[in-house]
């Protein structure tokens, strides 16, 4: 009999539990950290090891290393700010709760949206720990596709797609790039946007705040990550970014020609994609790394071009903004311009993981990026993997030609993608109705159990091939 252990989030359990129904396996059980959410919750176990973990003052245990309760709490954006007792604590009790989980469900297979906070991250070491495969579900990059990953690291069939189907995927993910567009809703971007939506979370924080405790469940990471204590939280003065940006933006870029311009896209933070995808621990301080790239940049005659994400508009902390424009010749292009516009305006792109990375690739230009589930190798791309890769970067980044075949560059790049995606409907979990399921969801189950046994132990067995312990690089890291 195979078994599968699903982990939902707030809200997905019932979805999960029909996607998992149409996957074909024996048994499907859905674990949450709400009560009363799913087959199964850690909560009641929990809160006792938490508060066993707490009193005793305890900074590791059987289950984790004293290094790993470190990168735990260091990835994770809520721990991170909490006390220090208090953190590894929390996260010690949840490796006791899910470990209970394991020990009771005894599951062949684990499988998640990505992981996104230590409670996933702390699941994924326990299953790694019993040498069990764990599939993170997640939307590809491809249209209308799914694609599984593990902490970023695209899991890929060694079956080849047709190039037929490749060259159409080329031209319909590649070609809009080369027509950028510049405006997109500009007055929506105004201090009165920033302010209401600032308001609004924080009236939220304040009612996920009493409900945590109306429920007896005031650890759930849920309602923790929307208490405007947390370090990363916009404040009221973080409305002065309206005021930030350059509308002479156009201008200033005509000063330096195309090759001397370095695209740097904000990516929303924080984000899953830096805290569980970057393996050097000393990458996820992805602020410091960005000023401090962009610091070797400036110092070596290039101008960089900065550009929030859309997304993070009433979320940024303008600090980081204050420090890049300290630099000379940083340019802050305002919210409304469009990624792709100003992509297609410089030759090289800077990203932690962010799929800007991904375009600038396939349109020829120099992207440089960290440990994502795009990047091919360093044919393609520039790979930041550690702090001291910084060391050089614009030298490395000048002496970077243009591929002398842009096509086959897309074709390893989008063959890759293709390899680790499979055609289903990820959004289908958005206003599902358990009484009434709709088809993307059946259809997405069936998709996924089939792509699970093909990747699986008894297929291609993907996590013991690429995934072997020891490729971590510091004491403590998931991959060791």
């Amino acid at each position: 009999m195979t078994s599968v252990l699903i982990y939902a989030i707030h809200r997905t359990h019932h979805w999960w539990a029909h996607v998992g129904a149409n996957a074909g396996f024996d048994a499907v059980t859905v674990l949450t950290d709400r009560r009363g959410e799913g087959d199964r919750w850690t909560t009641d176990d929990y809160y006792p090891a938490f508060r066993t973990r707490y009193a005793a003052g305890d900074l590791s245990s059987a289950l984790l290393s004293a290094a790993e309760v470190d990168d735990v709490i260091a990835r994770c954006r809520v721990l991170r700010w909490q006390p220090r007792r208090k953190a590894a604590a929390m996260a010690l009790a949840m490796a006791d709760a899910i470990d209970t989980a394991l020990d009771a469900i005894k599951p062949d297979y684990v499988v998640s949206f990505p992981i996104d906070n230590y409670n996933q991250d702390v699941l994924a070491r326990r299953v790694r720990a019993r040498g069990l495969p764990y599939f993170e579900v997640t939307t590809s990059a491809l249209p209308d596709m799914c694609m599984l990953m593990h902490r970023g690291r695209l899991i890929t069939s060694d079956e080849r797609p047709d190039p037929a189907v490749v060259e159409a995927r080329i031209h319909e993910i590649a070609d809009p790039l080369f027509t950028p567009t510049y405006v997109q809703g500009q007055a929506a971007y105004t201090p009165a946007r920033f302010l209401k939506t600032l308001g609004y979370f924080r009236v939220r924080a304040a009612w996920f705040k009493l409900y945590s405790w109306l429920r007896n469940d005031p650890l759930n990471i849920h309602y923790l990550d929307a208490q405007p204590d947390l370090g990363h939280k916009a404040r009221v003065r973080d409305v002065r970014i309206t005021c930030m940006v350059e509308r002479d933006w156009q201008e200033k870029l005509a000063a330096f020609p195309k090759e001397r311009r370095v695209f740097m896209g904000l990516q929303v933070f924080p984000e899953a994609a830096i805290d569980y995808w970057l393996e050097d621990l000393e990458m996820i301080r992805q602020e410091d790394c960005l000023v401090e790239a962009a610091r070797r940049f400036t110092d070596a005659g290039f101008q960089i071009v900065v550009k929030d994400h859309p997304l993070q508009f009433g979320f940024r902390h303008t600090d980081l903004l204050v420090r890049l424009k300290a630099l000379p010749n940083v340019v802050l292009v305002p919210y409304e311009v469009s990624g792709n516009a100003v992509l297609a305006l410089c030759d090289s792109n800077l990203t932690a993981t962010g799929t800007l990375g991904l375009q600038s690739a396939l349109i020829g230009g120099t992207a440089v990026t960290g440990e994502a589930y795009y990047v091919t190798d360093e044919t393609d791309f520039v790979i930041l993997r550690t702090w001291a890769d910084l060391d050089g970067l614009p030298e490395r980044m000048a002496a970077r030609v243009p591929p002398a075949d842009l096509h086959e560059r897309q074709r390893r790049i989008i063959e890759r993608l293709m390899r680790g995606s499979f055609k289903a409907d990820f959004n289908s979990f958005r206003g599902f109705d358990a009484t009434r399921p709709n088809p993307g969801a059946t259809e997405l189950g069936r998709q996924l159990g089939a792509q699970m046994r093909k990747l699986g132990p008894d297929g291609e067995d993907w996590h013991r091939r690429f995934m072997p312990r020891g490729d971590g690089r510091h004491p403590g890291s998931p991959l060791n």
